[in-house]
């Protein structure tokens, strides 16, 4: 696993059509930071999983003129397979994506999951509770 900053300054026209990802494989969106850079116009964008013709949308952005947004998303709450794919829809948008890359957030959420099960029931039992 390892963590990446995605600059929407050094994508390419592609990656800012949809029709590239800003980074492949697997791994969750944590951060994103935007801001509308024509100063006179709204933009708006999409994050999807997979191209953006076809891609599960992870967030939908839109900026009003000279508008600036930050979003923490959280580790694991935005995961994507595929990729991440930015898509400008309208107007002119800086900043960049954070993501945590090559990992399977869904396989990490279970594992955790079952690890706090596991740490649960052994609480129980040490205090006499655990069902019989």
């Amino acid at each position: 696993m390892r963590r990446v900053l995605l600059p929407l300054a050094e994508a390419t026209a592609r990656q800012l059509a949809g029709e590239d990802p800003l980074v492949r494989g697997s791994g969750c969106v944590t951060w994103h930071s935007t801001y509308e850079t024509s100063g006179s116009a709204a933009a708006s964008y999409s994050l999807t999983d997979g191209p953006s013709g076809n891609g599960q949308v992870l967030a939908y952005v839109t900026l009003s003129s000279s508008e600036s947004t930050r979003d923490y998303i959280g580790l694991h709450c935005l995961p994507f397979l595929e990729g991440v794919y930015y898509d400008l829809v309208s107007g002119a948008v800086g900043g960049s994506v954070t993501a945590w890359v090559d990992h399977v957030c869904e396989d990490y959420l279970e594992t955790e999951h079952l690890a706090a099960r596991v740490i649960d029931a052994a609480a129980l039992a040490a205090l006499g509770g655990g069902a019989g």
